[in-house]
């Protein structure tokens, strides 16, 4: 009786769903094309600042219908809390179109608030040179135009280490403290999407979702990744 007592709660264990990795995710579906990011959604313009905004739009989308995109003022920021510790990995699904113009960024930073103060850990910049730039180290990458592309940065808070890949190729790896201005915190603090004045980019399917861990914490991480591929 004793095992088969076991063999139950064995079962009903493994037959358990995983929780859900998906800690954050944004796809601008839910929002209007043609209506301003600010205010939605928890995106605002850089310190809380309507001028920066960036507008909803179906003419480029990842997953149908809307994208976001970011283009001339537009420096738009959503803030995290709560990532103070264990292994993250964050998601952007980015499209440059053939006839982009200008330089725009990509950033990641550990502290942030409207007014300050502000700490980067990620500063990447995409040229209509024709390539991408990790900014703290000058390395770089061709830029791709005319498709969508994955950005993904695995960052692992306990070891103080960030991994950027473009399409899959890694761009660099770096402190997470110490990655762009220099004695950050161990936080995920913010995302800004900056256009630089440059023409547009689009980004959708956006996402921060549990990484790392031992393969039975990870079963569904896979699965979980699949979804924005």
């Amino acid at each position: 009786m004793k095992k088969l007592a076991l063999l139950c709660m064995l079962s009903a264990f493994v037959l358990v769903p995983a929780p859900a990795m998906a800690d954050w995710s944004e796809n601008f579906d839910a929002y209007q094309s043609g209506s301003g990011l600010h205010g939605q959604g928890g995106w605002h313009g850089w310190d809380n600042d309507p001028t920066w905004d960036a507008y909803i739009t179906n003419v480029q989308a990842h997953s149908s219908p809307n994208s976001v995109a970011i283009t001339g003022p537009s420096d738009m920021v959503h803030e995290y809390t709560g990532y103070t510790s264990g292994v993250w990995v964050y998601t952007a699904w980015q499209y440059v179109p053939t006839n982009f113009s200008g330089t725009s960024y990509f950033l990641l930073l550990n502290t942030y608030a409207n007014g300050g103060p502000y700490n980067w850990s990620t500063q990447i910049s995409f040229n209509s040179a024709g390539y991408i730039q990790n900014d703290a180290d000058g390395s770089q990458l061709p830029l791709i135009t005319g498709r969508w592309v994955e950005i993904r940065v695995e960052i692992d808070l306990g070891a103080d280490l960030q991994t950027f890949y473009y399409d899959n190729q890694m761009l660099f790896a770096s402190s997470w403290v110490d990655g762009i201005s220099g004695g950050g915190a161990v936080n995920i603090g913010a995302v800004d999407l900056f256009a630089n004045n440059a023409s547009p980019i689009y980004y959708d399917d956006l996402s921060l979702v549990v990484g790392g861990g031992t393969p039975a914490e990870n079963t569904s991480w896979g699965s979980v990744k699949s979804l924005f591929r």
